[in-house]
C-alpha cells in the first residue's frame, strides 16, 4: 500500500490535476474579489460621472467581439473570448475602473476562464454605461466573412438577379427538383467564395 501512495497516486494526481495550483490561486483571487464586491460597486457608483465617458470611449474603440462582451456579458462569452476579455480588462485598468486591477492580475496568472463569473459581474456593472450605444453587428458568430458581411440590400439584389428556373409542363415535382438543384449549386458557389 505504501508503494501505491508513494509512487502511483502522485502520478495520477499529477496527470488528472494539472490545473490544481491554478484553480487554487484563481479561487483565492475570486474570494478576494467577492469580498470587495460591495466596495467595488459603491466605488463604481461614486466614479460614475468620470468613468462613463472612459467606458464609452473604450467601447467605441474596441473590436466587435469586445463590444459584445462589454454590452452583453455572460460567463460563456468570457470563457470563449478569453483574449478579448483580457484586453478589455487591461483597458479598464488604464481607465481606473474599480476591481479591474484584481481581475487583470489574476487573469494573467490563472486565466480568465477560472474567473469568468467575477469578470462577468464587473462587466455587468459597466454595461449600463454603454446601453445607449449601438450594438455591434457580428457575422456568423464572430467569424467575419472576407470583405465583410452582406447587407440586406446586397442579399436582396443577389436573389433578384438569380436565374429563374422554368417549370416544365406544369409538373410541380420536376420544377421543385430543379429549384432544389439550383439552390444547391448557388449554395456551393457561395461556399467557394468564402
Amino acid at each position: 500500500m505504501t508503494y501505491w501512495k508513494a509512487k502511483v497516486l502522485p502520478k495520477i494526481k499529477k496527470y488528472f490535476g494539472k490545473g490544481g495550483a491554478n484553480s487554487k490561486g484563481a479561487a483565492e483571487a475570486a474570494k478576494s474579489f467577492n469580498k470587495a464586491k460591495n466596495s467595488i460597486e459603491k466605488e463604481i457608483e461614486e466614479k460614475k460621472p468620470e468613468l462613463k465617458p472612459k467606458i464609452i470611449e473604450i467601447y467605441k474603440d474596441s473590436k466587435p467581439e469586445t463590444k459584445l462582451l462589454l454590452k452583453e456579458p455572460t460567463e460563456d462569452k468570457v470563457k470563449q473570448q478569453a483574449q478579448a476579455a483580457q484586453d478589455l480588462l487591461q483597458r479598464l485598468v488604464e481607465a481606473g475602473c474599480p476591481g479591474a486591477q484584481i481581475l487583470k492580475e489574476a487573469g494573467d496568472k490563472y486565466g480568465t476562464a477560472l474567473l469568468s463569473f467575477q469578470i462577468q459581474y464587473l462587466l455587468e456593472k459597466l454595461s449600463p454605461f454603454v446601453a445607449n450605444e449601438e450594438s455591434p453587428v457580428i457575422a456568423r458568430e464572430l467569424d467575419l466573412v472576407e470583405g465583410g458581411a452582406k447587407t440586406a440590400e446586397e442579399t436582396a439584389k443577389d436573389i433578384s438577379e438569380a436565374p429563374a428556373v422554368p417549370a416544365s409542363d406544369g409538373n410541380v415535382e420536376e420544377a421543385t427538383v430543379k429549384i432544389e438543384t439550383e439552390v444547391e449549386i448557388v449554395g456551393t458557389e457561395e461556399k467557394a467564395h468564402i
